[in-house]
């Protein structure tokens, strides 16, 4: 479809056709995408690829009983209306199926930019090559192994029957830079940085490749690390990994319902230190993530979700939030392929009052992780994995990178005897986090491992 505008209509016939057909609720969710993407491997360009579709999602409900189909041919529309019907007539009623009712909001500024509609496959390319040519011009050494630059248009439309009736575009320019160095015989840890805005002005892909270039010189000679019990410094990608996995599991009220949250049950109680702050942003300035509304049309706010380490609330959809009695925090996430799920936006942990260096200062034998290779299961808490682009701490002081070392703890018990937080922090993808240091994490030397 070549005016956007154009989504809207498709969207409202299926309404009235659901509704000829006997449903006495329905949804219909439709997104159009074209995305352009170019890929870096070892040190050269791979592939440059481009992909537009129009998808539309259908959700009928009669008596509670709900009916889902999709399709991205729009010649087919009607019979995947009349599907999504038939299939809500043989399904289950559940009275917590809902569709939430309009509210008034103000759109999200500055979410699209029309350099997006002009930019094309040979723009894409060239802002690959300018993240090669910025490692060479740097250091003879240095090897991106992978990487990516990519254009992302979106328009979201949705059309309820219960009154809502939206579109809204947007465009996100993305990159990544993963780098390694070699010396001879020494070859570095791999270094990853990432960016993205929604415009084009606001990416750098050279001050992304040189960051993991930086990153990637400054592990070389790295050697193998010691065993011992104590602190371990975890920078923003590895919080991710590690923490945040955790905190979407634990604060989504759909597994709060299933009985698989732990925190399900402690809303206004202590789940992790005092000066632990979590926020969920889907109007966060800038956000990756950011958009308007959420899945369902429910417009987005800011949400406190743990304050001075306790439970503030959970994230909802429209299902959870009638199942729970209580208000919808525009949490319904998820495409026109199917029904609507519950994750974070914008996910943020506060910055603390130390920075990154006052936490290093503190401790006399330490591990800084910048990346985390491993499993960190959100249920028991318990994560285990190697610690990548790793440095040794000693009196205060980063002493030296160390390789082949696994770090090993529980996330519940790491958050409750939280001894750090920074004052720094970093975006990483859709999340904005700081630098945390943990207390009593097994680190284990893989020469020392059984």
């Amino acid at each position: 479809m070549s005016n956007h505008e154009d989504l809207r209509e498709p969207c409202r016939q299926a309404v009235r056709m659901a509704q000829s057909l006997g449903a006495q609720d329905v949804e219909v969710f439709a997104q159009e995408t074209r995305d352009i993407t170019t890929d870096i491997e070892k040190h050269d360009l791979q592939t440059s690829s481009s992909r537009q579709e129009t998808i539309i999602g259908v959700r009928a409900m009669l008596d509670r009983q709900v009916g889902f189909t999709c399709t991205n041919i729009l010649e087919e529309l009607e019979a995947s209306v009349a599907n999504a019907v038939q299939l809500a007539k043989a399904s289950p009623r559940d009275d917590n199926n809902r569709l939430p009712g309009p509210v008034a909001f103000d759109p999200v500024p500055d979410l699209h930019d029309p350099r997006a509609e002009r930019c094309s496959a040979s723009e894409v390319v060239g802002q690959a090559i300018r993240m090669i040519e910025t490692a060479e011009s740097m250091d003879r050494r240095l090897v991106l192994g992978s990487g990516e630059f990519s254009v992302h248009l979106q328009t979201r439309c949705i059309v309820t029957s219960q009154g809502i009736d939206l579109l809204e575009r947007s465009s996100l320019f993305s990159c990544f830079a993963l780098a390694t160095a070699k010396d001879g015989e020494r070859v570095s840890n791999m270094a990853f940085q990432f960016d993205a805005s929604h415009s084009f002005d606001g990416i750098d892909v050279t001050r992304v490749a040189r960051r993991a270039c930086q990153d990637a010189l400054s592990s070389l000679g790295a050697e193998r690390g010691q065993s011992f019990v104590g602190p371990v410094i975890l920078s923003p990608e590895a919080v991710l990994d590690v923490v945040v996995s955790l905190l979407s599991f634990q604060l989504s009220a759909k597994n709060a319902l299933r009985g698989a949250s732990r925190w399900g049950s402690l809303l206004g109680q202590q789940v992790a230190c005092g000066d632990f702050h979590v926020v969920d942003n889907g109007r966060l300035p800038g956000g990756v993530a950011t958009q308007s509304f959420d899945r369902e049309g429910v417009p987005h706010r800011e949400v406190t979700l743990i304050e001075a380490g306790t439970m503030q609330g959970l994230m909802h959809n429209s299902y959870t939030a009638h199942a729970m009695s209580i208000q919808n925090t525009a949490h319904a996430s998820g495409g026109a392929r199917s029904l609507p799920g519950i994750s974070p936006t914008n996910l943020t942990i506060l910055p603390g009052s130390s920075s990154k260096d006052d936490l290093i200062a503190d401790i006399q034998n330490g591990l800084l992780v910048n990346r985390f290779s491993g499993s960190s299961n959100p249920i028991s808490g318990d994560f285990s994995g190697v610690a990548k682009a790793a440095f040794h701490i000693q009196g205060g002081k980063i002493v030296r990178p160390v390789t082949g070392t696994l770090i090993a703890g529980n996330v519940f018990e790491s958050l409750m005897s939280l001894s750090g937080i920074s004052s720094e922090t970093e975006r990483v993808f859709s999340a904005v986090l700081p630098y945390l240091r943990l207390e009593n994490i097994s680190v284990t030397s893989e020469k020392d491992a059984v």
